[in-house]
């Protein structure tokens, strides 16, 4: 357990840290806030299991939101025991017909 939350920990300051410039310059400069991948399937289904299986240990549900057929992303939330958040994400097909789910990593300017 104690070394689930060290690579969670971590794995927390490297996205805190994510936007700092690598190349001598001030922080920031190198800044571009983008979708990091998470999980990818053949087909929806399969994303979902992954989802729930694969990404975090805690996860134990879905909550799945704004799933307009119209849209072309769907925003889904893991949940833990508890209900309880442990991670958002979006999540859509790609022209190859396979799905994605990404989490967004937003740069503060």
């Amino acid at each position: 357990m104690r070394g689930t939350r060290t690579t969670i920990a971590a794995g927390m300051a490297l996205s805190l840290t994510g936007c700092l410039s690598t190349e001598g310059g001030t922080p920031g400069d190198d800044c571009t806030s983008h979708f990091e991948p998470v999980a990818s399937a053949p087909d929806r289904t399969a994303l979902k299991r992954t989802l729930l299986d694969d990404v975090d240990p805690r996860t134990r549900a879905l909550r799945f939101i704004d799933e307009d057929p119209g849209d072309d992303k769907v925003v889904v939330n893991l949940l833990d025991r508890k209900r309880r958040l442990v991670m958002s994400l979006d999540m859509w097909q790609r022209a190859d017909g396979t799905w994605t789910a990404q989490r967004w990593s937003q740069c503060i300017d």
